[in-house]
């Protein structure tokens, strides 16, 4: 009996097709699942970015601002509350002695580093009132600026004419007696006093990241510095005035400021195609006396 030929296993070409179609409706599924994923991951680090861009600006602000006063912190401003001037102590003492053409003067140690990267724009001594009034030299970084005083004695000694206020070595920093000027013919001996510097702040354009906003930290006398990118343009400062709960853009009296608001809008550096930036919101008060009028 003739054998019949074995039949070939194989797929018709209509099973080929559908096989075809299932997987590419599978696959464009797939497609869109990954590039969904990838868009909300972008988005959420974008997010994350932005709040990391807006924390860490507050925390360098908050280090100088904390530290002005209650009254004249703020020297300059400009409209719209883009660019703040700050004076900011950083070494703080006493008053020895008033000469005919110095202030002489007793300071806390404090770390050299701090000294060092200062960058001296005058002092400042506390009046009758309660009040710093500041001395501005004409050259902060030249012939007016902080010089040693020879006769320490002056500021130590208990004798006729000397003030006898001790100096103090904590941790291996020592305090120093030095000469300063212009002259604060007013201020007596014990009166309180401060070292400053004046540092600009600015949201400006970014040079890190063209079309977008930076903060830049300027020393009076020194470079200016673009700590931190990128923001929004509506990023800037906010006065609180004497008797307000809320802050104002118009820039007050520089004399009535008692606290500022600062809108941190960070942005994420990298953004999904077709998609703004993702926009972390964040605002943040520093006052500089904790009372609504004095």
């Amino acid at each position: 009996m003739p054998m019949l030929p074995r039949r070939r296993g194989g797929f018709t070409l209509a099973e080929v097709l559908i096989s075809i179609v299932i997987i590419g409706i599978i696959g464009v599924a797939f497609t869109k699942l990954v590039m969904q994923q990838s868009r909300f991951f972008t988005r959420e680090y974008g997010a994350q970015n932005a709040r990391q861009v807006a924390r860490n600006s507050m925390n360098l602000l908050m280090s100088d601002l904390r530290m002005v006063q209650d009254s004249g912190g703020i020297d300059s401003a400009s409209s719209g509350g883009h660019t703040i001037r700050v004076i900011v102590p950083y070494q703080y003492g006493l008053v020895c002695k008033i000469t005919a053409s110095a202030t002489i003067a007793s300071l806390l140690p404090v770390d050299s580093s701090a000294v060092a990267l200062a960058k001296y724009a005058g002092y400042a001594w506390r009046n009758s009132s309660g009040r710093y009034t500041i001395v501005t030299p004409t050259s902060p970084q030249g012939s007016d600026s902080v010089q040693s005083y020879a006769t320490t004695s002056d500021c130590t000694g208990t004798g006729s004419g000397q003030a006898g206020i001790s100096t103090l070595t904590i941790n291996g920093r020592a305090g120093r007696v030095v000469s300063l000027t212009p002259v604060a013919a007013s201020a007596s001996v014990r009166t309180p006093l401060f070292l400053y510097q004046k540092i600009t702040y600015t949201f400006a354009a970014s040079s890190a990241f063209p079309g977008k906003y930076g903060l830049y930290r300027t020393p009076s006398g020194g470079s200016s510095e673009e700590i931190m990118a990128p923001f929004d343009s509506s990023a800037r400062f906010k006065f609180y005035v004497t008797g307000q709960d809320t802050s104002q853009t118009t820039v007050p009296s520089l004399y009535n400021i008692r606290g500022v608001d600062i809108v941190l809008n960070g942005l994420a550096q990298q953004a999904n195609p077709g998609q703004s930036p993702t926009q972390v919101k964040m605002t943040t008060a520093v006052f500089f006396r904790n009372r609504r009028s004095f």
